[in-house]
């Protein structure tokens, strides 16, 4: 028997067996499946699972909190759900429900967030090939000059990974929608062809195949246009594998499909695209401007109830839209770490102030939280069954929040989720890194005091805090 087989077994148990399992993905800490009857799924059965943290619904997807390990898992769970078979998940997702124009946001943001999860691992390593790049250079430390042969090697590793990035998410939207991984990354790898740049950069008008004009932009970098590209290449691809003959299919499916997407891509999807991520900027950096530190703080002070109730996933995209087009997040992923600060103050403090039970499990959240950047134990353990431990995560991911928002950090680069989630704010100018030392710090001891005040169970932490006040004031 493999590692997780009784595990995987009664994830497949709970929500409905093989049969009602369409597609599976999964992101650093949970399993998400595409439902055919999500009323087969038992959610609070799989929340009872050994092994299990969590479960919940996120539109059309289920979620199944496992940790960091779900990696291994991942494997095992689609070799026993026959998820492997490409033909089988083919015929799944011919049976197409009727379309309902309420489920339409969903179904994107289930698009978006299959897409780019696959790739997250590239845009965490990369990003910190680009942190230290930006740490020990001349707008930090200045331990190293940018001609330095260490310097040029984590440069050149650290733009590669978001440079590519239409490529990389060719790759992952080709998987969530099952159409041809090749032809897509050929049409992503068109999309940031030296000889397409050069075109741009020369500004000189241009025509596919000589009669169709074409858009002069520059995709590196860039996320929607790939995810339009794919979207309709699955129907062009099953369109021309459908009618193209059998003798001719290996050679005549992907030429059709290529004369025909070529164009449609270069001059209509990905100047779609671009528009749309140029109009996402322009709206995010508005409201930047209008309630920066007001927006801050609220992402702060209430982002890992979202995590929680998987409402943090559509926000997200937006995050990596705008790291994409503006090469960094000043809202989101800059309020987010400031809540995951806040976070750790509430456990260090849940630990102090609890005993017995309580205490050992916090021990273990601490660690878990803090050194290895899990927090799923933490808010089903901890913060959503405890009162003063939501006050404490909210006044000090405010507090912090807030300042951050003020002092104008921002995020430029992906990385650790632990307590060195403050290097995501590396790699802008110098300040940006100090003043979110000092935004991440304010949250922590915030969170931390109002917990060491009030305590987490009766009340005694508030009165005990009152009592020594009024035996110094006697």
């Amino acid at each position: 028997m493999a590692k997780y087989t009784d595990l995987c077994n009664q994830i497949l148990e709970k929500t409905g067996g093989k049969d009602n399992i369409s597609g599976a993905v999964h992101c650093m800490t949970r399993l998400r499946l595409n439902l055919k009857d999500r009323s087969q799924v038992d959610v609070e059965a799989v929340k009872e699972i050994k092994g299990v943290l969590g479960a919940q619904f996120s539109g059309e997807q289920f979620q199944i909190i496992i940790g960091q390990h779900v990696s291994e898992v991942y494997p095992e769970f689609c070799s026993i759900a026959g998820l492997g078979q490409a033909a089988a998940i083919d015929e799944n997702l011919d049976n197409k429900e009727p379309f309902d124009i309420k489920k339409v946001p969903a179904k994107v943001l289930d698009y978006i967030s299959g897409s780019i999860a696959p790739i997250l691992p590239i845009m965490m390593g990369s990003g910190f090939f680009k942190m230290f790049y930006a740490i020990l250079g001349p707008d930090l430390l200045n331990l190293m000059p940018n001609e330095a042969p260490l310097m040029q090697t984590l440069y050149i590793v650290g733009n590669a990974g978001f440079y590519f990035m239409p490529v990389f998410v060719g790759w992952g939207a080709a998987k969530k929608l099952n159409t041809s991984i090749a032809l897509s990354l050929l049409l992503s790898c068109l999309l940031i062809d030296p000889n397409i740049i050069n075109i741009v950069s020369a500004g000189e008008p241009f025509s596919i195949y000589g009669f169709i004009p074409m858009q002069l932009n520059n995709y590196t970098q860039s996320i929607l246009p790939t995810l339009l590209t794919v979207w309709v290449l699955a129907y062009v691809f099953r369109f021309f594998d459908k009618h193209v003959p059998k003798s001719v299919k290996i050679i005549g499916v992907p030429f059709c499909t290529l004369v025909v997407m070529v164009p449609v891509m270069f001059c209509a999807l990905a100047p779609v695209g671009n528009w749309m991520g140029m109009l996402l900027s322009a709206f995010f950096s508005g409201l930047y401007n209008i309630a920066g530190p007001l927006a801050i703080a609220l992402i702060a002070a209430f982002w890992p109830f979202m995590v929680a109730t998987g409402m943090h996933i559509a926000v997200v995209q937006i995050a990596l839209l705008n790291i994409a087009n503006m090469g960094f997040d000043p809202i989101v992923l800059a309020g987010s770490n400031i809540a995951n600060y806040a976070l750790m103050g509430m456990t260090v403090a849940y630990f102090l102030r609890t005993k017995g039970e309580e205490k050992q499990m916090a021990s273990a959240n601490v660690v878990t939280l803090i050194v290895g950047g899990i927090s799923e134990p933490t808010l089903f353990g901890i913060l959503l069954r405890n009162k003063q431990a939501m006050v404490c995560q909210i006044i000090g991911g405010f507090i912090g929040g807030l300042l951050g928002g003020i002092l104008g950090v921002a995020v430029y680069t992906l990385g650790a989720s632990n307590f060195l989630t403050v290097l995501q704010y590396a790699g802008g100018p110098g300040s940006n890194f100090i003043n979110a030392c000092i935004a991440c710090a304010a949250a922590f001891v915030a969170s931390l005091a109002v917990g060491l005040v009030i305590g987490f169970g009766d009340g005694a932490g508030l009165k005990n805090f009152k009592g020594k006040r009024a035996a110094k004031k006697a």
